[in-house]
């Protein structure tokens, strides 16, 4: 049996990599938008030894390692937890910016 897709890549990981952590990235699907940009889908995991953030869909650059999604996430580390409606990860992950309407709970 043949099945066709639309999904480029199932199972995308990548990493963003800086001095001070590796951040892994996993999603279910994948879709190239250009030689640089990726656009993953489904059960999108950043995933560091400091936090995690969960989310559904993210515009990955593998060149900037930067990432942005507007779809409702969820950051977790240690004794905090921030809901927003979307985030940029930028400066090669050192920085995240939470967009939206945001929650934020210390614990």
């Amino acid at each position: 049996m043949n099945l066709v897709t639309n999904v480029d890549v199932s199972e995308p990981k990548f990493s963003i990599n800086n001095s001070n952590q590796k951040i892994f990235v996993t999603a279910q699907e994948g879709n190239f938008l250009d030689n640089e940009n990726i656009l993953l889908n489904k059960k999108v995991l950043f995933k560091s030894n400091k936090f995690t953030i969960e989310t559904e869909k993210v515009i990955f650059n593998r060149k900037n390692q930067s990432a942005i999604s507007k779809s409702m996430s969820v950051f977790k580390s240690d004794k905090t937890k921030i809901s927003s409606e979307g985030f940029n990860i930028y400066d090669q992950g050192n920085k995240i910016i939470f967009l939206g309407n945001s929650k934020v709970v210390l614990r």
